[in-house]
C-alpha cells in the first residue's frame, strides 16, 4: 500500500453550483415546452460511464409515472449502433458528457439530431462539440461538483416534463425540496464524514468490494464500483442491483467478502432491507450508506425519497476521497484513460 494522502476538503463550490443548477428551472421548462409542442413519444437519456449513470434516477422517475411518452437510458455507443433507426422528430434526446467532448456521446447527439430529434446537451459548459449538436444546453460549470449537479438539472427537467404534459406528480413539493437541496446537501456531507472515515478504514484495502443499489441508487452503485473504485482506485469491484442479489450475488456472502449497500427512501427501499435482513442472518460483513441517516434541513419528510439521490451523490464521492487517503492512490491517476489511443 502507498503512503496515505491528505483528505481533500468537501467540494468548495458545492452550494453555489447546485444553486446554479436549480436556477435553470426556467430553461428546463422551455425544453419541456418544446417537447410538448412536438408531442414527443419517447425520451432517451444517453452517455457513457458516469454520465450514463447520472441519468439513472431521472429515467426511474419518468418510468414510474403514467406519462404519454416512454423513457430509456442508453449507452451512447449502443444508441448509434443499435437504436438510431427508431429515433425521429418525436424523440427527445438528452446527451450527457462532463467535458462535452466524449466522442461516443457527441456522435450519438449528432446522429440523433440528424434524424430530427430534439437534442439537449448536459455538460460542464455549453461551448463544446456536444453543446453545438444540441438545440438546448444544460451546464453546471464545475470540475468537482458533477454528479450531484447533473442530478439537480435532470430532476428539474423531469418535473418540468411532468408539468408540461399534465402528468400527475407533486411538482410543487419536489421543487420546494430542490430549492433547499444545495444547503441541505452540504449539511448532509459534513455530518456523514465520521461514518465515511469508518467505512474507508474497514474496506479501503479489501480485495474486492461488491456494491448494491436499488431504483434511483443503482446509478450511484455503478459510479462507486466502476468509476471510483475500478477506474480511480484500480481496485476490484462489482455492482449489482439489490433486486438481483438473490439471483446469484448472495452466493458470495461468505469468508471475507465485503458488501456496501446504498439505500434510498423511495419505493425500492424494501429491496435493500431484504438484502440487509439476509446478511444479518448469514454474513455481517457489510456497510450501508443510507439516505435515511442524512441530515437534510429544509427537506420535507415526504420529499426525501424524491431528492435523496442528490446528497447521496456527494456522500459516495466523499467515500472515494476517504479511500484515497488510506490507499495513497490518487483519484486522478490513470493508466490509459485520456493517455493512450482507444
Amino acid at each position: 500500500m502507498s503512503s496515505s494522502l491528505t483528505l481533500r476538503p468537501i467540494e468548495p463550490d458545492l452550494v453555489s453550483v447546485l444553486r446554479n443548477a436549480v436556477s435553470q428551472r426556467e430553461l428546463t421548462q422551455q425544453i419541456a415546452a418544446a417537447a410538448r409542442e412536438r408531442q414527443i413519444a419517447r425520451v432517451i437519456f444517453t452517455g457513457v460511464g458516469g454520465s450514463w449513470a447520472s441519468s439513472v434516477p431521472v429515467n426511474v422517475l419518468l418510468g414510474s409515472h403514467a406519462t404519454p411518452f416512454s423513457s430509456e437510458n442508453l449507452n451512447a455507443t449502443e444508441l448509434t449502433s443499435l437504436y438510431l433507426p427508431s429515433i425521429d422528430e418525436r424523440t427527445l434526446v438528452i446527451a450527457a458528457s462532463h467535458s462535452g467532448g466524449t466522442p461516443e456521446t457527441v456522435a450519438a447527439a449528432e446522429a440523433a439530431a440528424g434524424r430530427g430529434a430534439l437534442v439537449v446537451s448536459l455538460a460542464r459548459d455549453a461551448d463544446n462539440a456536444l453543446g453545438r449538436a444540441a438545440r438546448f444546453q444544460l451546464s453546471y460549470g464545475s470540475e468537482r461538483t458533477i454528479t450531484s449537479a447533473k442530478y439537480v438539472l435532470l430532476a428539474e427537467l423531469g418535473y418540468s416534463l411532468f408539468e408540461a404534459f399534465g402528468v400527475e406528480a407533486d411538482v410543487a413539493g419536489v421543487r420546494s425540496a430542490l430549492d433547499a437541496i444545495p444547503e441541505a446537501t452540504r449539511s448532509a456531507a459534513e455530518a456523514y464524514e465520521g461514518k465515511l472515515a469508518a467505512i474507508a478504514a474497514d474496506y479501503a484495502t479489501s480485495d474486492n468490494l461488491y456494491v448494491l443499489g436499488a431504483g434511483p441508487m443503482v446509478g450511484l452503485a455503478y459510479m462507486l464500483s466502476v468509476c471510483y473504485l475500478v477506474e480511480m482506485q484500480w481496485k476490484k469491484s462489482t455492482y449489482f442491483t439489490a433486486a438481483d442479489f438473490f439471483h446469484g450475488p448472495f452466493e458470495m456472502a461468505q469468508d471475507d467478502q465485503p458488501y456496501l449497500l446504498i439505500a434510498g427512501e423511495d419505493a425500492t427501499r424494501g429491496h435493500i432491507d431484504r438484502v440487509r435482513a439476509f446478511l444479518d442472518r448469514h454474513h455481517d460483513n457489510y456497510r450501508v450508506l443510507d439516505v435515511a441517516e442524512l441530515e437534510l434541513p429544509g427537506i420535507a419528510a415526504e420529499q426525501r425519497g424524491a431528492v435523496g439521490h442528490i446528497p447521496m451523490a456527494v456522500v459516495v464521492m466523499r467515500l472515494a476521497e476517504h479511500f484515497e487517503t488510506i490507499t495513497g492512490h490518487d483519484l486522478d491517476s490513470r493508466r490509459y484513460m485520456h493517455k493512450v489511443a482507444y
